[in-house]
């Protein structure tokens, strides 16, 4: 079985759907190809339609409105598991970066990025989805907008966790585990997190969350989306999700029917 570098996400409403506190836990690029999306960034408020894509770097919370027009709302999303090469970021940082999270989308762009899409359900090896990743990362550097997505070469301690943990959200992980994955102790663990003003616990709260975005867009049922994250308790799970994103799981199933 390969592993994908890459994970591809889509997300629809019909009604607009606002949300807070959305984790971007690893690089993503996301292209809204219907309707719009208001995002609000670095107290200002941006909007993003079908010809520019929305480029958020690891660790960062969004906050923003899915506008759906003539009823609909439909975005696609690329989430990059693997940087690109160190010197090309170096490279990059002497340039001077957009004071927005944003990239015209041209012709070749879209040509990679389709590429990427469907790369992520042909389980190729891993060494051809590196060379097929290399090339959109190639493209975006030839467009000065690679060290959007990365911009820097270090990896937070909580990007690691939050990848970790994002390829089975709902399992009982424990933090003794997880540190022994990572080749140290749980204190040590601990220490780096809490350095980075976070916690395991709220890392696989919050990545937790994130999959149920993913699920409920799927319409499942709310209990069997609670279990399939971790929650025997469907009210607890409805609070904490509530808690995360300023909406109800019924409200936010709402807008997509």
């Amino acid at each position: 079985m390969h592993s994908s570098i890459v994970q591809v996400g889509q997300f629809h409403s019909v009604k607009n759907q606002p949300l807070h506190n959305v984790l971007v836990y690893a690089p993503t690029i996301i292209w809204v190809k219907k309707g719009h999306k208001e995002l609000l960034w670095r107290d200002h408020n941006l909007e993003f339609y079908h010809d520019d894509w929305l480029v958020i770097p690891a660790n960062q919370y969004l906050t923003f409105t899915n506008m759906a027009q003539n009823n609909v709302f439909f975005s696609k999303t690329i989430t990059f598991l693997q940087p690109p090469p160190e010197d090309w970021l170096n490279t990059q940082q002497s340039a001077i970066q957009p004071k927005e999270p944003r990239i015209k989308v041209t012709e070749p762009l879209i040509y990679c990025f389709n590429i990427l899409s469907e790369m992520a359900s042909k389980k190729l090896s891993r060494g051809a989805q590196e060379q097929l990743l290399l090339g959109f990362y190639q493209e975006l550097r030839s467009n000065n907008a690679l060290s959007l997505l990365f911009p820097s070469a270090n990896t937070s301690m909580s990007e690691n966790i939050a990848r970790y943990l994002s390829v089975s959200p709902g399992d009982e992980h424990k933090v003794e585990t997880v540190a022994k994955h990572f080749s140290m102790s749980r204190a040590t663990l601990i220490r780096k997190l809490s350095m980075e003003n976070t916690s395991f616990r709220q890392i696989l709260t919050e990545i937790r969350m994130g999959f149920a975005l993913g699920l409920l867009q799927q319409q499942h049922q709310l209990l069997n989306v609670a279990l399939a994250c971790g929650y025997q308790s469907q009210s607890r799970f409805s609070s904490r999700f509530k808690q995360q994103f300023g909406i109800s799981p019924k409200q936010y199933l709402n807008t997509l029917k």
